[in-house]
């Protein structure tokens, strides 16, 4: 008995050996560099850079040209995301690093703005 149970301790000490995803899932570097170009996409839409009248075509429209810049589909991008949001410690790491490049891009435009400014 004391075998079994130490065998078990050992086998559950071993940590977990992470499953690859899906087939169908896109990888998590392809969801940043996506989800990064959604949320410029979005701010530019709350900050009312599209014109009104034709705020939400404009909107639809950039959303496809990131899904064909990327090279998927909306359907593909939104299984994806289901999947990730199933894997929360994998949709962490995602968010993380979306994070950090949109951080990385801020400090890119507010060091140009200082620079050309007069």
């Amino acid at each position: 008995m004391k075998k079994v149970v130490l065998f078990l301790f050992l086998v559950s000490c071993q940590g977990e050996k992470t499953a690859e995803n899906p087939a169908y899932v896109i990888d998590e570097d392809k969801m940043v560099s996506i989800m990064v170009d959604m949320h410029i996409v979005e701010t530019a839409s709350n900050l009312k850079v599209f014109p009104p009248d034709s705020a939400q075509q404009m909107y639809q429209n950039y959303f496809e040209s990131i899904y064909l810049t990327h090279g998927v589909t909306k359907a593909n991008f939104d299984s994806s995301l289901f999947y990730y949001s199933t894997q929360t410690d994998q949709m962490n790491v995602i968010y993380d690093k979306v994070l950090e490049n949109l951080s990385e891009l801020e400090s890119e435009v507010n060091s140009d703005q200082i620079h050309s400014a007069p």
